[in-house]
């Protein structure tokens, strides 16, 4: 009895070894295939309405939205946070559409991603 346990725990521990390495390989794959490729996000961008946009625009971080405010013209740097604050809310949704064309493409992709997984939380309540 003695002399088989050495070899039954050795048998164990080499099936939680393999158990525990493809786990994560299993989670990642899961995860791959709910994620939405860079191609297939720019496909969905050129396909957004201007309210979505919009949407987009308002979900962008605020120095994002200073970019994006500065590159449409509208430079909001030296102003107090009042005035940008009465400043945003004037702006109107096809102003909002037009300044989130004009952002870098990866600006446009981390705010696509960060509304996506918003969304995702937002299903499952988490």
């Amino acid at each position: 009895m003695y002399k088989q346990l050495p070899i039954v725990l050795t048998i164990v521990a080499l099936l939680c070894g393999v158990m525990v390495s493809t786990a994560p390989a299993q989670t990642n794959a899961t995860n791959s295939s709910s994620k939405m490729s860079n191609q297939q996000m720019m496909d969905k961008m050129s396909h957004m309405s201007t309210p979505e946009k919009a949407d987009m625009f308002d979900k962008m971080t605020s120095n994002d939205k200073m970019e994006a405010m500065k590159t449409a013209g509208h430079d909001m740097s030296k102003m107090s946070d009042k005035q940008r604050t009465d400043m945003m809310s004037k702006v109107t949704t096809e102003e909002k559409a037009e300044m989130f064309d004009k952002m870098p493409m990866d600006t446009k992709m981390t705010t696509m991603k960060k509304a996506m997984k918003e969304n995702t939380t937002d299903k499952t309540g988490k």
